[in-house]
């Protein structure tokens, strides 16, 4: 028996190539897109105010074109990027460690914005979930999260 190996980053691409070919309607079988068997429910179907809302969102984003992106989380504890756990094969109970002495500098938000308006940006977007499932805001449905590990309080919410 041929054992192949596959990371968990390849599994979602996989996962999400197939789920979005079965969303297109694509039979493999033919090779063909086939039509959808049935019409989309009101429910599926955008209201002409969502449409609109989402249209004035982007070209607002368009037009802002200068933002900063924070990916936040318990590999920066270490110094790597985001993917630290996969790529580098860190042992899920030995990254999760990282969550006791991930201890941010309180309203680190705030400087960071204070930045960012100082090089012109006009928007900030944090991850505050990464795949790795460390939560930086507080919640019921896991201890695996900003409020209940190291910084001890909600870091989406400074």
């Amino acid at each position: 028996m041929l054992e192949t190996k596959i990371s968990r980053r390849d599994s979602f691409l996989l996962l999400g190539t197939g789920a979005a070919l079965a969303a297109s309607g694509f039979n493999a079988s033919c090779g063909k897109v086939e039509a959808p068997a049935e019409k989309p429910s009101q429910a599926e179907v955008e209201s002409a105010e969502v449409v609109a809302d989402r249209e004035r969102r982007m070209k607002w984003w368009h037009e802002a074109k200068f933002g900063m992106f924070i990916h936040w989380g318990l590999y920066s504890t270490i110094g790597h990027h985001e993917w630290a756990m996969e790529m580098e094969g860190i042992p899920v109970p030995q990254y999760e460690q990282l969550a006791k002495i991930f201890k941010p500098q309180p309203n680190a938000a705030r400087a960071w914005a204070k930045l960012a308006k100082q090089a012109g940006q006009k928007y900030m977007v944090m991850t505050s979930k990464h795949h790795e499932g460390f939560c930086n805001w507080d919640t019921k449905l896991t201890n695996y999260c900003a409020a209940k590990q190291g910084p001890g309080r909600d870091l989406v919410a400074e």
